[in-house]
């Protein structure tokens, strides 16, 4: 609710095949994504779209991993498996929609 408070249409999914699935068909702008989800976690997700966009030569999406886990293990993890951005929960709403819009803002799309 709070992202589309802020103009996103938001598409919100429970787990990493149909994320992926929906990341592929919509390429969306932004991907905030828990590592934590259901028969497969946010790595295999953001994988899968990472591999999209890389075959398609297509530009990347802002991704957001957002997890419980606040280890450095996680956060290096995350961006070393194609996250831009590695955030723990509970995210601060204001903190979350400002990286967003940085994010976007600063993504350079060809």
């Amino acid at each position: 609710m709070l992202l589309e408070e802020e103009g996103a249409d938001v598409v919100a999914l429970a787990d990493a095949e149909d994320g992926a699935e929906a990341a592929i068909r919509l390429l969306p702008d932004a991907v905030i994504c828990d590592i934590d989800l259901p028969a497969m976690d946010g790595f295999y997700l953001i994988q899968r779209l990472r591999d999209h966009e890389i075959r398609g030569n297509l530009p990347p999406s802002v991704a957001i991993a957002l997890t419980g886990h606040d280890g450095e293990e996680y956060r290096l993890r995350s961006i070393g498996e194609g996250f831009q951005h590695f955030m723990t929960k509970p995210a601060h709403p204001d903190e979350l929609v400002t990286l967003i819009r940085e994010s976007l803002n600063a993504r350079v799309v060809s």
